[in-house]
């Protein structure tokens, strides 16, 4: 009989490390804050643009301790920030530490590949399931082809989204460890199995929220296109990419503080 390969090895017993376990004291926030945003914006590249919010911010924690990149904030008695960094690992480490402060909802949003010419290069994408083409998300469901955000969240930030204006569409995302393994074959499979974004979380995220009894919805925009498998392009020059760090900032300041009503 062949060994299953590590990544296809599921068990569902307790972990011998616990999110209270890597701090040194316990971490308290308002009772009252259930839901937590994960935006992709730096603590040190954006300083600038995040003041206003910051302003209104504690800082709680890093996510993998204090010489970590992850800040956890709490902003008022609202909600809580996440400046999240990438990879799928880092995703699922998060969500645990969401958890353990007793949050309920998180949303996700950033930035991602562009797989399906047919979508507006302006879109809003509504991630309704990623494929799990990495590795953190083995970790917290048996193996499968893909995982699901959840729909009650998803409806929830399409109302958010539409109200402000964007263009909304709804798709499959592709979550790859591999960067540079983005490869002709692979972006054929990935479309011919619904995938219309490529980036590296969502699949991280869905499943250990999905483990941990927590709602996880995600949006992104697109950074740049593998349309043409010929010539991959990014949408790199400085104008664009100040465009889409001040879209991030407006989109958080629209999200923390939105009277739509959360689903229960």
């Amino acid at each position: 009989m062949t060994e299953l390969p590590p990544i296809a090895e599921y068990f569902d017993d307790e972990p011998i490390v616990a999110p209270a376990g890597m701090h040194s004291a316990e971490i308290k926030i308002d009772s009252k804050i259930k839901t937590a945003f994960c935006t992709f914006l730096c603590e040190n590249i954006d300083a600038a643009l995040l003041k206003p919010i910051l302003k209104d911010c504690q800082l709680l924690f890093y996510v993998f301790g204090r010489s970590g990149k992850v800040p956890v904030f709490q902003y008022k008695q609202n909600c809580l920030i996440v400046l999240m960094t990438v990879g799928s690992p880092v995703a699922t480490a998060v969500v645990e530490e969401l958890k353990y402060l007793g949050v309920e909802n998180i949303i996700a949003y950033g930035t991602a590949g562009q797989l399906d010419a047919h979508l507006p290069s302006d879109a809003c994408v509504l991630l309704e399931k990623a494929i799990r083409d990495e590795g953190a998300s083995y970790h917290y469901l048996a193996p499968s082809t893909y995982v699901e955000t959840d729909r009650d969240l998803t409806d929830w930030l399409e109302k958010f989204l539409r109200s402000g204006g964007m263009n909304v569409v709804r798709g499959i995302t592709w979550t790859t460890d591999g960067l540079f393994r983005e490869t002709k074959q692979r972006c054929a499979k990935r479309r011919a199995q619904g995938a219309v974004t490529v980036e590296m979380e969502c699949a991280g995220f869905a499943a250990a929220a999905q483990r941990l009894g927590l709602r996880f919805a995600e949006f992104v925009f697109f950074s740049d296109t593998l349309v043409n498998v010929e010539s991959w392009q990014f949408f790199g020059e400085q104008k664009q990419a100040d465009a889409r760090r001040s879209l991030k900032v407006t989109l958080l300041q629209a999200l923390i503080n939105s009277k739509i009503k959360l689903p229960k």
